[in-house]
Order: structure tokens, then sequence, then C-alpha cells
């Protein structure tokens, strides 16, 4: 039970690292039925430096995943093995949901460029 007790300590405070790595905020995006060109312009420029950001951490996450699959091999017993396999999976589900909201902000901006577009039509 005391190897357990500190596997899961362990755990919790390797994951405590993993808090090092800050998701950055999502930009709030213009309504581009409604926004001006300068409204849109600034729209992009947020959503550069978010995608520059979202680079950032997921360079952050790769060193906690490499650090993870290292005490992974590393691990003595089966508890430790386990609370680094989970620390991983963390990691990797942290990097995962990095890409999937680079593309969903990339997506809703594109929509917006797409109202702002057809609005100019009218």
């Amino acid at each position: 039970m005391k190897l357990l007790s500190a596997a899961v300590l362990s755990s919790a405070l390797l994951t405590g690292q993993a808090l090092a790595c800050d998701m950055p905020t999502k930009p709030t995006l213009p309504d581009g039925s409604k926004a001006e060109m300068a409204e849109m312009v600034a729209g992009q420029q947020a959503v550069k430096s978010y995608q520059q950001s979202l680079g950032t951490y997921r360079d952050c996450i790769n060193a906690d995943i490499d650090k993870a699959e290292k005490a992974m091999k590393e691990a003595k017993s089966e508890e430790d093995k386990a609370a680094r396999k989970a620390e991983h999976a963390t990691a990797v589900a942290n990097f995962n949901k990095a890409v999937e909201m680079e593309e969903k902000v990339a997506g809703e901006f594109n929509l917006a460029i797409r109202a702002f577009n057809a609005k100019k039509k009218k």
C-alpha cells in the first residue's frame, strides 16, 4: 500500500510539472458579417499569435511526453510504470487537444472571412 501511495504522490508531483505547460487562451474572433476590415486584420493577427503560442505549448508538451516515456522505461515497479503511463497519456491528450484547438480556431476564422467577403458582395 505504501508503494502505491508513493507512486500516486510521485505521479501527482510529475503531473504538477506538466502544468508548467500552459495552454494559451483562445482568441476572440470577429463576427465577419458585422466586422470592419481593421477588425478582420486584428482577428488574423490574433489567430497567428495563437498559433505561435500553441506551437510553443506543444514543444513544452513534447518535452513532457519524452520525460514520461523515459520514466516508463526506467520504472522499477508496476505501480510506478502505471503512473508514468498515465502521465504519458495525459501529455499526449494535451498535445492532441492543442492540435484540435488550432484547427478549430482556424476553421472559425475562415468562416468569419467567408461571412466578411459575402457582406462585401451585397
